[in-house]
């Protein structure tokens, strides 16, 4: 019979007991799930959340214009899916979410995640943003499958890592280590790749790939104008000038609000738009109140139908302190044929390049001023400068050429790989 101080031990050992067993169920039940219902993927797209986002919105975009083909794809969400992985698991893809809260459950991530490699016959990982890449470096190695090839896609401008909160900055650290397990190393922004490569990370196997649109989806729209105002309630005869992207620092919004301030101080009779995840309450709008010009700024949440307001405004504005890379939605608003006027974050010059105006970041009246040189333009001149931002987006944004690129790149990565032997990577 066990003594009372065992059985005192094994009491005071039981809720970890418990714990450990709870944690075991779940990997059976995970790697069932794995087992049964992904075993036939071929490429897996490893990403840090699916909430609406412009590398998410990025992914969502390039599964659907894939067709019949996006069944050979496989989504892998770090954190727990939101939107847009619904709106991917609607096109037929499956998403699997690794259930990681924060950067503490990263571990646990990468431990799910080396689950989901063994259940499949994946013969390429594609990580997307950083903690995407990083999950998806770290189980390749653990699992020791050196066969299957790794891609990283950096979505993220990096001016000042100061600016980055202190768990990314730990995350790049990692994977400047971790890099040489990177084959390919892409970057939707030129400036963004010499950015990373002088912080550390490779320089000899990186490329440009930057986002794409289809300019079918987006494109001029004479019912946008009043649509948009239908939904906010804007007299049809102001200048309506629009951004749409989550609340954030990054995102400088308070800076969006004061350019509209000093445009209507200088006598335009403009109106402000934001749409995205926290903009009802976000700094725009309190920026806005203390300017006195809570009228002239309407926030709505994130939506779905942009493809049907963004046609509708006069000016997109980009107002970003940091971060940017290649904004999706900068492009999206040009193939609309609206114009916009952007701060030189990332390759955000480039795109506009002869269709739109470049300031730099947080000067609220040099953006008001080339604002106003946009929206003074003849209709004539409109149309024209319309013209060139369809041009534009179309020479180098164009879906088919994205869908090209990949499947060249997913070629070049799986040759490397294919005949390396399945053992730890050196």
């Amino acid at each position: 019979m066990p003594s009372i101080r065992s059985r005192r031990a094994h009491a005071l050992n039981f809720p970890f007991q418990i714990h450990e067993i709870s944690i075991s169920v779940c990997f059976v039940l995970f790697g069932y799930q794995v087992f049964h219902g992904m075993a036939q993927s071929k490429i897996v797209h490893v990403i840090a959340g699916t909430s609406l986002g412009g590398a998410e919105m990025m992914l969502y975009r390039y599964l659907r214009a894939l067709d019949a083909r996006r069944h050979d794809h496989l989504v892998v969400s770090v954190m727990p899916p939101g939107e847009i992985g619904e709106m991917i698991r609607e096109l037929g893809v499956e998403v699997v979410d690794l259930g990681a809260q924060s950067g503490r459950d990263l571990g646990f991530a990468v431990r799910r995640f080396q689950t989901v490699i063994a259940g499949t016959q994946a013969r390429l990982v594609h990580g997307w943003m950083y903690h995407g890449c990083l999950v998806a470096t770290l189980a390749l190695l653990l699992s020791r499958r050196s066969d299957i090839g790794l891609i990283w896609a950096i979505h993220h401008s990096l001016s000042d890592l100061r600016l980055e909160k202190r768990a990314t900055r730990v995350v790049l650290r990692a994977l400047r280590c971790l890099s040489g397990r990177a084959d390919r190393i892409t970057y939707c922004s030129r400036r963004s790749a010499a950015q990373h490569i002088a912080f550390g990370l490779p320089p000899n196997h990186w490329e440009f790939l930057p986002n794409a649109v289809d300019s079918a989806e987006f494109s001029p729209d004479a019912e946008a104008r009043s649509r948009l105002c239908a939904l906010t309630g804007i007299p049809p005869q102001r200048k309506i000038i629009g951004t749409i992207g989550r609340s954030h620092p990054m995102k400088d919004h308070t800076t969006f609000a004061r350019t509209i301030a000093r445009l209507i101080a200088d006598g335009v009779d403009a109106h402000g738009v934001l749409i995205g995840d926290g903009q009802p309450n976000g700094a725009a709008m309190a920026e806005a109140l203390r300017c006195g010009i809570a009228d002239r700024l309407t926030a709505l949440r994130a939506r779905r139908d942009i493809p049907q307001l963004v046609p509708g405004l006069d000016l997109y504005l980009l107002s970003s302190a940091w971060g940017e890379a290649l904004p999706l939605a900068v492009a999206e608003a040009m193939a609309a044929g609206v114009p916009a006027v952007v701060t030189d974050i990332g390759d955000c010059a480039w795109l506009v390049e002869g269709c739109g105006a470049v300031c730099p970041p947080g000067e609220p009246e040099a953006l008001a001023k080339a604002a106003r040189g946009l929206l003074e333009l003849s209709a004539a001149d409109r149309v024209v400068l319309s013209e060139a931002c369809r041009r534009r987006v179309a020479e180098f944004l164009s879906m088919n050429e994205y869908i090209l690129r990949h499947a060249d790149l997913y070629r070049r990565v799986r040759r490397r790989r294919c005949s390396t032997p399945r053992q730890e990577a050196a």
